[in-house]
């Protein structure tokens, strides 16, 4: 049997040159791609009726009210390594060998059909939805940046006393000529490194210069184009946060790295770190390492250590193996040792020919100052009289403790008291209330004819004529508290209020039930104290020379705190505690063996030459860039350790924890950097550099100019008519521009917000865009439309008492209410005409992948 060790020691090097604010050394629970649907079944109206007064009563655009019936449709949501979330259109899963599915690595999501190509032959699975098909729309803006601006100077100068169409033309092609170079968001923010983020430069800022030239550079960067780039002030403020989440104690060059490597994150535009590490080569390695390093490690045997003694006053520890022959800065695994901190792969020193040290604090053990009930367990006993409850029925607690509060399953013990699995803090005055019937409140209306009462809409509350309910967080305050139900109908009932309008905020309602105390479980263990113990969970000790003879023997622990652990001996109030407390020392056991021969066998496999030369190839040199490197050797160590720990007699079995080993390291261990929330896409890069787009100016001008003068021949001309034709006439002439920028493909959307929380994103469809609705290319005042602006919003519901829950086949499941506002299909609604329409519902994603990156091959 393997005992358990820590990667600590290997995971150090890349935490130094990754500990930022926003870089992760584990992957977000929630990476992978997301699937499911969205139930419309509420939208804001827009007309007006008329009430039974024949009067007309505008309702509230911003409060969705029912529909007859639900619209269904689907979503797709992939969560990268660091949890951002992007919108997909569409997403295909290939497999990237044909013979070879064996696990996740093998598979690759590809939501680019250009690279289709790439991937072998195969009977592929692709998943889509009509519903948000969308292109990136900042190539129709910078077409239209340039219609605008060619336009509006075309009109200032036909209004000039003396104009000629050769005036016209050459003021609007002036002002429109900016755009072509102002449009190329990538050349701009490569420029703006060269000058202002450069190596030396972020260097120095690691070393305490200030940022504020460099800041006051970023957004100049974001304002000097309608673009907005802020990669600039984003990058920024990420190596800010990398400096600030460094210890006291890092060095000058661990601070440098440290920037360097957040500085790349940024500058790079291709994913190509987190395509390396999502990468066929990488599985590949992984593999063919633990393979290799697992048949070595079969035949090195472990050699026995005796016992393990302090040295250098307890800061390190001596270990005792006869005859080890070994040298100072040997690498050695050390296994089955009881205390798990001298576990692990470990630098040695020799200190004779019987004796070598770790750098591992030692634990000594001594005099036991007391035993005593350790409490702090789950479950946790909740007293309740007449409760009513069966096991496996969910209630929710309030008001309490925080650890208290939530979501729980419950496990009856007896009519007046049951379980649920929270570990015990104490009991409060303040104990709060639980419910297992509860419901949203939609909306607040009064219940005519003369009653004072107010009519709820919940629906399916399941609740009759005279319980008792509590509303809580209404926005009218006398709707809150306890109240006495009529039932009007299967979603409504009414409580005896008078109506005091229908608040924005509605609240929600339950049931709230007494709880008359809060305990452990009926059988605890026994805690030991004793102060600095250095003891980890699941270490082994021996308790020797106590009056109670249960506790004496070996122990596994559980660590309460730093100074206090439990043993798993049930407390008991009368003999517990007993006068000779007795000590505790570490257990014996412990065996090690050299690791030089199996690092070699590692560096003697093909790919791992190959993945090595390709974590070269992907570094930026420009930032000495060290994240792929380092995040291959971490994954290479990681296999090496288990190899060199596992005492297993058998190669597959070894091969096979080793592979798992390497596979985890690379998703929880390997240190996943910011990026930027928003990169110009190769399309819209390709687009802006086209001789298309910078023919457009020319042609734009020439279009305006010969509008612009024909309308201010018009004696009813005005300079808004002037504008309006020349502006027209730009758009009917860029028509193939128009349509060429339409074809800029953007295959993922990034959204705003955390999975699991909220997150919400725009998706927009340009006036002048090709497809936009209201275009018709035959009718003459349909030759531009409205811009079409969709926010959607996912906000999140959590489940079970956590954010995630299982539905059948390990699939994770994850549910919340959808709300969008879509503007430019409607006039704008409300009083201040900034109100566009409202649709509101739910939905519920299925987690079918936890591939964290789009298009790796």
């Amino acid at each position: 049997m393997k005992s358990s060790f820590s990667l600590s020691s290997l995971l150090a090097c890349a935490l130094w040159t990754a500990a930022t604010a926003n870089s992760s050394a584990e992957s977000s629970p929630y990476r992978g791609l997301w699937v499911g649907e969205v139930a419309l079944g509420k939208v804001n109206e827009v007309t007006v009726p008329l009430d039974a007064q024949n009067i007309p009563r505008a309702p509230d655009p911003n409060t969705p009210t029912p529909t007859f019936d639900a619209a269904n449709f689907r979503v797709i949501v992939h969560v990268d390594a660091m949890g951002r979330a992007s919108l997909l259109k569409q997403v295909a899963i290939l497999a990237r060998k044909s013979d070879l599915q064996k696990t996740e690595s093998d598979m690759a999501l590809v939501t680019d059909e250009r690279l289709y190509g790439s991937f072998p032959a195969q009977a592929a699975s692709r998943i889509s939805s009509v519903v948000f098909d969308f292109g990136d729309a900042k190539a129709t803006a910078a077409v239209n940046q340039v219609i605008e601006r060619a336009a509006a100077a075309a009109t200032t100068a036909a209004t000039q006393s003396g104009a000629t169409k050769a005036t016209v033309k050459t003021a609007a092609q002036n002002a429109a000529t900016p755009v072509i170079t102002q449009a190329d968001a990538a050349e701009a923010f490569s420029n703006f490194l060269q000058a202002n983020l450069d190596a030396i430069k972020v260097r120095a800022i690691a070393n305490g210069t200030s940022t504020s030239a460099a800041r006051n550079a970023a957004n100049a960067l974001k304002n000097g184009s309608f673009y907005q780039d802020t990669r600039g002030i984003e990058m920024i403020d990420a190596i800010e946060a990398s400096l600030a989440a460094l210890p006291p104690s890092a060095t000058q060059q661990q601070r440098e790295q440290a920037a360097l490597n957040t500085a790349a994150a940024f500058a790079e535009t291709d994913q190509g770190y987190d395509r390396f590490l999502a990468g066929e080569l990488l599985g590949d390695a992984i593999e063919a390492a633990a393979g290799k390093v697992a048949s070595t490690a079969e035949g090195i045997a472990f050699k026995p250590i005796s016992t393990f003694q302090s040295a250098d006053s307890g800061a390190a520890v001596a270990a005792v193996s006869t005859a080890h022959g070994l040298v100072s800065t040997d690498e050695i695994a050390i296994q089955g040792a009881a205390i798990s901190a001298y576990n692990g792969l470990h630098k040695i020193i020799r200190l004779d020919n019987d004796t070598i040290r770790i750098a591992t604090p030692f634990v000594a053990g001594g005099a036991i100052g007391g035993f005593a009930p350790s409490n702090s367990i789950a479950p946790l006993r909740v007293s309740s009289p007449a409760h009513g409850l069966s096991d496996g029925e969910r209630i929710t607690v309030r008001g309490s403790l925080a650890g208290y509060n939530g979501s729980h399953l419950v496990t009856v013990v007896d009519a007046n008291t049951f379980t649920i699995p929270v570990a015990f803090d104490s009991d409060p005055l303040s104990r709060g209330v639980w419910s297992s019937e509860s419901g949203d409140i939609l909306n607040f209306e009064g219940t005519g004819g003369g009653s004072s009462g107010v009519k709820i809409t919940s629906p399916n509350h399941g609740l009759d004529n005279g319980q008792v309910i509590e509303i809580q967080g209404a926005g009218q305050a006398s709707y809150n508290g306890l109240k006495t139900i009529t039932r009007i109908d299967t979603n409504s009932f009414s409580i005896p209020v008078a109506f005091g309008g229908n608040p924005a905020i509605k609240g929600s309602w339950d049931i709230p039930e007494e709880i008359t105390a809060f305990a452990p479980p009926a059988a605890v263990p026994t805690r030991i104290s004793f102060t600095n113990h250095r003891l980890t969970s699941g270490d082994r000790i021996v308790v020797s020379g106590s009056g109670k003879a249960d506790y004496n023997g070996e122990q596994v622990v559980t660590v309460v705190d730093a100074n206090s652990f439990s043993i798993p001996i049930p407390w008991d109030a009368s003999t517990g505690d007993p006068g000779v407390k007795g000590t505790w020392a570490p257990a014996s056991g412990g065996q090690w063996r050299k690791t030089a021969a199996i690092r070699a066998a590692l560096d003697q496999v093909a790919k791992v030459s190959e993945a090595r030369t390709k974590a070269l190839n992907v570094k930026l040199t420009s930032y000495s860039d060290t994240r792929a490197p380092d995040a291959l050797e971490l994954v290479l160590s990681s296999i090496v350790a288990e190899a060199a720990l596992s005492d297993s007699p058998l190669s597959s079995e070894i091969a096979t924890l080793a592979e798992k080993a390497g596979r985890e390291a690379l998703s929880d261990s390997v240190v996943r950097y910011p990026r930027a929330a928003a990169i110009p896409s190769t399309d819209y890069t390709d687009f802006v550099r086209s001789s298309t787009f910078a023919g457009s100016v020319a042609t734009a001008a020439e279009a305006a100019a010969t509008a612009a003068l024909k309308e201010k021949a018009d004696l009813l001309a005005t300079p808004a008519s002037i504008k309006d034709k020349a502006r027209e006439a730009a758009i009917n002439a860029l028509a193939p521009v128009l349509a060429a920028a339409s074809r800029s493909l953007l295959t993922e959307l990034p959204m705003s917000g955390n999975f699991g929380a909220a997150l919400a994103t725009e998706v927009v469809l340009p006036a002048n865009h090709p497809t936009n609705p209201f275009r018709h290319r035959r009718h003459p005042d349909h030759t531009t439309g409205f811009d079409i602006r969709r926010l959607v919003n996912l906000t999140f519901q959590p489940v079970d008492g956590q954010l995630l829950s299982r539905t059948g086949y390990g699939v994770d499941r994850i549910s919340g209410t959808y709300a969008e506002e879509i503007f430019g299909l409607h006039k704008p609604l409300g009083p201040s005409k900034n109100t566009g329409l409202k649709v509101a519902g739910t939905f519920q994603l299925h987690r079918v992948s936890l591939i964290d990156t789009l298009n790796g091959r």
